[in-house]
């Protein structure tokens, strides 16, 4: 493994993307990967390379789809875990099959760092998961934010609320 710096630069003119750097062996990590070298190449200033937010999908039936820490990665670097959990079938009427989902958060800061949603739809609903740890929104917030009925996202707000 290499260990790039933000940049992705592992020497003077040489930059690493992809499995080597061993941020995850995602299409979607090496393109991120990629657009950091086009901006360091290019001279543009930044964003640099930041992981905390990173989306892994695992398509088996049901879609396993976790994003951040998990509570005990989160315990081992010493944060002041806050711990939620939830269902999928608690979206309303429509829902066929339940799922787990369970939710990480910094409790000092009031920021979700992890989360983990396991369903039909668990890769879909982690987008909403990257956005707010990526963009660090506070937990009130997106506790309280209007959730369209019935979709699968509305399965959130009653995890999120319970860790207000």
């Amino acid at each position: 493994m290499l260990d790039p710096d933000e940049r992705m630069r592992v020497a003077e003119g040489v930059w690493a993307i992809g499995d080597i750097t061993g941020k995850g062996a995602f299409t979607h990590m090496s393109m991120y990967q990629a657009d950091v070298v086009i901006r360091d190449l290019t001279r543009a200033d930044g964003p640099w390379a930041d992981y905390r937010a990173v989306g892994r999908v695992t398509f088996t039936s049901p879609e396993v789809g976790s994003v951040g820490l998990t509570e005990a990665a989160a315990r081992e670097r010493g944060i002041d875990v806050r711990t939620a959990t939830g269902d999928l079938g608690t979206r309303g009427w429509i829902a066929e099959e339940s799922g787990p989902i369970k939710l990480v958060a910094d409790a000092e800061r009031g920021v979700l760092i992890g989360g983990t949603v396991v369903g039909s739809s668990g890769g879909e609903v982690l987008a909403a998961l990257v956005t707010a740890i990526h963009a660090e929104v506070p937990i009130r917030s997106l506790a309280e934010m209007h959730f369209a009925y019935p979709t699968f996202h509305r399965a959130l707000q009653p995890v999120l609320r319970a860790l207000t």
